[in-house]
């Protein structure tokens, strides 16, 4: 501008060609001051531009950290009203933004678990609790079903831990609230603190306090922990029936209200208590079970051993006493079922069953093992220690009858008399056929010492005397004796002459009457005809032929009107030589015996 003037008002006027340099160099300036002006603008335009850049991005920077400050105010709000359903929701929402959200849903959480403790220590106001417990019911369900993105920085497992959390929390409150468990021999006092304690946690005062909906979950734990409790004394009670009897009458009343069976028990009432109602006997059936099948156990081991230590002593001890024992085995198994009456039902059926298989298995064991052991050990000169075993038939066979009146167990103590009354037969006659070889010859006292032992052995049988078995037996036993008493007066005979059998007339009719006497309690039919001394003396009036073979006519006729008495072994007489003239001792003696056998001893 300033040269501007300077050329164009130099104060003194200018020539016509001056002034046309100086338009030139006028248009000059303009543009040159035109192009300044143009840059000075852009440069101002440029600066702005920068400026208000530079504050946008200023409001871009700090608008996010007022977004989440007022997002984190308005969800600790959520959670201080205790509205943790929509607390969540709200940050599901921000996270959609990929913004994380872990200390937000951790908030949360310790709010919800606050809220909880609170409930259950009963510190806050139940009415006021209970939709804030609801609401948090609510945040676990909808955590467990969230599909959304998984907040990477929230701590304990994310979401679906809650679940598992909340759970954990309830579980330790209830481990809390019941006593821990103890040794058996403080048994009875704990389960009656546990007992105590359960009806005190369960109570009226717990459902208003938690709510109907919380309750339930509660109530799972709660269970879950009693259970657990329960299993710790199960597995430290050992082998000790009493304490498993304990266990089993306690959950009985406390977890199925079912009182003792016992007849001093109280009557149970029949308004099941606040704690009753709200326990879920689904929960304990496994846990009673396994205490009802050791209890069983236990019950059947006892008895099992009991009966082994009486098969044991009657193995060991004499003929004459060790019967006892087998006396004491209906009383053992009366207690058995008594005990379980005492349990109550189903035990008391179940061990009712357990005592009769027991018992079988026992007359199994007896029949292979116990009665040829021990005939075998007792089964010394002069003693019957079968009639032993057939005294212990008849105890047995009283026993059975006691418990259940029939049954396969019948069948068994027979098979076990058939076999002891044919062993204990041909001991018999194997004894008489050596002490009657040379009775008549010498005279000696070996047939009476044989025959006092052996009433010696049957008047020890008491047990024996009032049963059908015994008078078949003693019948059984004068047919062996009598018979070899026969076949030995007869060999004898044949030795002399005719003239001097009546010389043994009176010593046979002395013995005859003696055997009668001691086997005179033996069982005979109506028509079951016995021989006696008026028979056998017919032997010795033997007029018109006295020689060999009227002695083979008359023992002929003999055994044909007393058949079993006369052994097989002889000859007959002359028209029935043609006839088979021996057979098997044994199988005679089997034979016989199941001929004699009234037909009930085998139905």
């Amino acid at each position: 501008m300033d040269q501007f003037k300077r050329r164009f008002f130099p104060g003194k006027k200018k020539s016509r060609w001056e002034g046309a340099e100086a338009y030139n160099e006028l248009q000059e300036i303009c543009s040159m001051a035109t192009r300044e002006h143009s840059s000075r603008q852009n440069k101002t335009k440029s600066k702005m531009q920068f400026l208000k850049k530079g504050s946008r991005s200023k409001e871009e920077h700090h608008a996010p950290a007022v977004c989440q400050e007022e997002l984190s105010k308005d969800i600790s709000q959520l959670v201080q009203e205790g509205r943790f359903l929509e607390a969540c929701k709200t940050i599901s929402r921000s996270a959609a933004e990929k913004q994380d959200c872990g200390s937000q849903y951790q908030a949360v959480a310790q709010g919800m678990w606050q809220v909880v403790q609170e409930a259950l220590s009963g510190s806050g106001r139940s009415r006021q609790l209970q939709p804030k417990l609801q609401s948090v019911m609510a945040a676990v369900n909808w955590a467990k079903n969230f599909e959304g993105p998984k907040p990477s920085t929230l701590q304990g497992g994310g979401l679906e831990a809650w679940d598992s959390q909340l759970q954990s929390l309830l579980r330790k409150d209830a481990e809390a609230r019941l006593p821990g468990p103890v040794s058996g021999a403080e048994l009875s006092g704990y389960l009656e603190e546990l007992g105590k304690a359960v009806e005190h946690v369960l109570g009226p005062q717990l459902e208003g306090r938690l709510g109907v909906c919380f309750l339930a979950l509660y109530r799972v734990c709660f269970q879950e922990v009693l259970c657990s409790h329960l299993s710790v004394l199960l597995s430290s009670s050992g082998e000790d029936r009493e304490n498993y009897y304990k266990l089993y009458t306690w959950g009985r009343a406390t977890l199925f209200g079912h009182r003792e069976m016992r007849q001093k028990a109280p009557p149970a009432s029949k308004e099941p208590t606040a704690a009753r109602r709200l326990l879920d006997p689904v929960m304990f059936v496994t846990w009673m079970f396994q205490v009802q099948e050791k209890l069983l156990e236990l019950i059947q081991t006892e008895l099992t051993d009991t009966l082994e230590r009486v098969l044991i002593y009657d193995r060991r001890s004499q003929a004459e006493s060790s019967y006892k024992t087998f006396l004491e085995i209906f009383q053992l198994l009366k207690e058995t079922i008594i005990v379980g009456q005492n349990i109550g039902p189903p035990i008391s059926s179940q061990v009712r069953i357990m005592v009769v298989k027991t018992f079988l298995d026992f007359l199994n064991r007896y029949q292979k093992e116990g009665a040829p052991s021990f005939i075998q050990l007792h089964a010394s000169a002069g003693t019957f220690p079968q009639l032993h075993v057939l005294e212990n038939c008849c105890i047995l066979r009283k026993t059975w009858e006691a418990l259940v009146q029939e049954g396969s167990v019948q069948g068994i103590i027979n098979s076990i008399e058939v076999w002891s009354q044919d062993d204990l037969l041909i001991r018999v006659r194997a004894l008489f056929q050596s002490r009657l070889e040379h009775h008549f010859s010498t005279r000696n006292d070996g047939l009476v010492q044989a025959l006092q032992s052996l009433q010696q052995a049957l008047k020890g049988c008491s047990n024996m005397h009032s049963t059908p078995t015994y008078k078949v037996l003693v019948k059984s036993l004068y047919t062996v004796v009598l018979g070899e008493y026969v076949h030995a007066l007869v060999t004898y005979l044949k030795t002399l002459e005719p003239g001097v059998w009546a010389d043994h007339e009176g010593q046979v009719k002395k013995e005859v009457l003696e055997l009668d006497t001691i086997f005179g309690e033996r069982e005979q039919d109506v028509d079951d005809r016995m021989p006696c001394w008026e028979t056998i003396k017919d032997i010795f009036q033997l007029r018109q032929n006295r020689s060999r073979e009227s002695l083979h006519e008359w023992l002929a006729s003999f055994r044909d009107e007393f058949p079993g008495y006369v052994r097989e072994d002889w000859p007959r007489s002359s028209s029935d030589s043609d006839k088979r003239s021996c057979c098997c001792l044994q199988l005679w003696t089997s034979a016989w015996w199941r001929a004699c056998c009234p037909r009930w001893r085998w139905s």
